[in-house]
C-alpha cells in the first residue's frame, strides 16, 4: 500500500474518540520489571510472582495501563516461549483491572544469517550507572541504526506484526496497538510496512505509532520529555526535537485522542507536578516512564557517568524495588488524575 492508502485506512475521529473514551483516563506506565535489564528480557525471563507483586503496587498508587513491548528478534527466535508469557502476563493484568497498550518493536531484528544461542539471548555487560546499560539480544541487529539488511529483514518484520496482530485482533486484553516505538523519519519504509501489516488484519484495537506516524495512526500519541514552559528544546537523538508546548500544540490540531506514551525526567524540569495538570487540561492519557527502578537502571538519566552515584531527583521510576515510592507527594498526583472540563 502506499502510505496515503494507509493513511486513508485510519479511524474516523469520531471512532478513535469513542473508542479512548469508552476505555476511561489513562493513567499509565511503562513497565519492566526491576530483576530484568532490559523490556525484551521480560518474555525470556518471566516471574510472574515478582511480576504481581510489582502489580499491586502499581495498582496501589493509582496506575491503571500498562504500556509493554516485543521485538522482532524474540518472533523470530523465541516465537512460542515469548506469545505462552505474554499469554499469562495479560492474563494477570486484565485479572488486576488494568488495560494493555502493546508496543511491538519492529526495528530490532536478529541479523542474516545468524544462529542465536537459544539456551540464553542475551548477552550481559552490566555498566553501573549507565540508563539500560547492561545487556543485548544475542545477534541482533538495530534497523533503525543501519537499512542495509532492510530488503532481508522485511518480511520477518511484516510477518512478526501481521501474525501478532492477529493473534490478539479480538482479544479484549490488548487496549492499544503501537506499532512501532519512535518512528523517525528515516525509518518510513519500515513504518508504512508495519501499518499495512495492522492494516491487512483490522484488529478491533486502533493502531498508532509516535514520531513520524501520525499521519497513519487512529490514536494521536507522542513522547515528551521537555520541561513545560522551556523555549529551547533539548538536542539529542533521544528526544523529538520540540519543546513541551510544540509537541501539544501539534497534538491537538490532529483532532484525535492524545496519550503521551513517555514521559518523565525530572533532572530535565519534566514532574509530574507541572505535567499532569496540563494533560488534564488537555484531555491527554499517558504513561511515564517507568515502574519500579531496577536492573535497567532507568533511575539515571541518558549519559550519566559510568559508576557515579544515582542523581539527587531519579530521572525515571515512581518506586523502589519494595514499593515504597520515590517521592511520596506524587503518588497523589496520579491518583486524583481526572481530566478537567
Amino acid at each position: 500500500m502506499t502510505r496515503q492508502q494507509l493513511t486513508e485506512l485510519r479511524w474516523s475521529p469520531e471512532r478513535a474518540e469513542k473508542y479512548i473514551k469508552d476505555l476511561g483516563v489513562i493513567r499509565g506506565c511503562n513497565y519492566v520489571p526491576a530483576y530484568c535489564y532490559s523490556y525484551i528480557e521480560m518474555w525470556q525471563n518471566y516471574r510472574e510472582e515478582t511480576i504481581k507483586r510489582e502489580l499491586t503496587y502499581a495498582k496501589r498508587i493509582g496506575i491503571n495501563s500498562l504500556r509493554i513491548f516485543m521485538a522482532t528478534c524474540q518472533w523470530q527466535t523465541r516465537k512460542e516461549e515469548t506469545y505462552a508469557n505474554l499469554d499469562k502476563f495479560l492474563t494477570l493484568a486484565s485479572s488486576m483491572g488494568f488495560s494493555i497498550m502493546m508496543t511491538l518493536q519492529p526495528n530490532r531484528c536478529v541479523r542474516p544469517g545468524s544462529t542465536p544461542k537459544l539456551d540464553n539471548p542475551f548477552i550481559i555487560h552490566f555498566r553501573p550507572s549507565v540508563h539500560d546499560g547492561g545487556w543485548d539480544y544475542e545477534n541482533s541487529y538495530e534497523l533503525q541504526q543501519d537499512f542495509s539488511k532492510w530488503g532481508e529483514l522485511r518480511d520477518s518484520v511484516y510477518n512478526f506484526v501481521y501474525e501478532t496482530v492477529s493473534r490478539y485482533k479480538d482479544d479484549s486484553r490488548i487496549a492499544i496497538w503501537d506499532l512501532y516505538n519512535e518512528a523517525a523519519a528515516s525509518c518510513g519504509e519500515i513504518v508504512e510496512c508495519v501499518f499495512e501489516a495492522g492494516r491487512n488484519v483490522n484488529p478491533q484495537q486502533p493502531l498508532t505509532a509516535c514520531w513520524q506516524a501520525w499521519d497513519l495512526s487512529d490514536v494521536g500519541t507522542f513522547h515528551c520529555y521537555m520541561q513545560p514552559g522551556k523555549t529551547t528544546a533539548y538536542e539529542s537523538g533521544m528526544v523529538s526535537g520540540l519543546t513541551f508546548q510544540q509537541e501539544i500544540d501539534r497534538m491537538v490540531e490532529m483532532g484525535r485522542p492524545i496519550l503521551c506514551t513517555e514521559f518523565l525526567a525530572r533532572p530535565f524540569g519534566n514532574e509530574l507536578a507541572n505535567v499532569l495538570p496540563i494533560y488534564a487540561e488537555k484531555h491527554i492519557g499517558w504513561y511515564l516512564w517507568g515502574l519500579c527502578a531496577g536492573a535497567a537502571q532507568y533511575q539515571f538519566p541518558w549519559g550519566w557517568p559510568e559508576g557515579s552515584p544515582e542523581p539527587k531527583r531519579w530521572f525515571h521510576c515512581l518506586l523502589y524495588p519494595d514499593g515504597t515510592p520515590f517521592d511520596a507527594t506524587e503518588i497523589p498526583l496520579i491518583q486524583d488524575f481526572q481530566y478537567v472540563d
